[in-house]
């Protein structure tokens, strides 16, 4: 009987299991829930929110064609919404619209099909060595299985919010990259 990988990675992720070698490399980091999705100095075209703090940057993208699966685990505290999971604020599809003052959330960036796009959810985006964006970004939510777009050398973690000062705690976010 063939395990679909869905549950392969369900049981991975709980420890049952060890990961398959085909999956190569895999990084586990803590996002803060005040991290910005990408750096705005290095992405002028793509403002967004204010107050937000570094993203969480994983370097080491392998210059290979394949995918990256991300996953999230935990909740964080979004200001005035309470503890909320990678998915975030479910009753609060924010997707292109502005947010106090007039800023925009970064899902205003994220491809439209995939929405909706809520408040403070887990976002990334493939950038350059210089924090440039490669590709657009999008919502991680629980999950993800993306390819690597050409130039990409790490990856950029953060969240979908306008106001950052508030939010509280960090996110467990597993990348899994192949082999170089």
């Amino acid at each position: 009987m063939k395990i679909p990988n869905s549950i392969l990675a369900t049981l991975a992720l709980a420890g049952l299991i060890a990961p398959a070698a085909a999956w190569g490399r895999q990084v586990v980091v803590q996002v803060d829930a005040k991290s910005g999705p990408w750096l705005p100095k290095a992405n002028k075209k793509m403002p967004f929110g204010r107050d937000a703090g570094a993203p969480l940057v994983v370097p080491g993208i392998p210059d290979v064609s394949g995918k990256v699966s991300i996953y999230a685990e935990g909740t964080t505290i979004s200001a005035g919404n309470g503890a909320v999971d990678a998915k975030g604020v479910e009753s609060k599809a924010v997707d292109d619209t502005k947010g106090p003052g007039g800023k925009v959330y970064p899902s205003l960036y994220t491809p439209k099909i995939l929405y909706p796009a809520n408040l403070h959810a887990l976002v990334a985006v493939f950038v350059d060595d210089k924090g440039v964006l490669v590709g657009r970004p999008f919502i991680v939510g629980e999950g993800v299985r993306v390819p690597i777009p050409e130039g990409a050398k790490a990856l950029s973690l953060g969240f979908n919010d306008v106001s950052f000062a508030g939010n509280s705690g960090s996110l467990k976010v597993i990348v899994e990259m192949p082999d170089d």
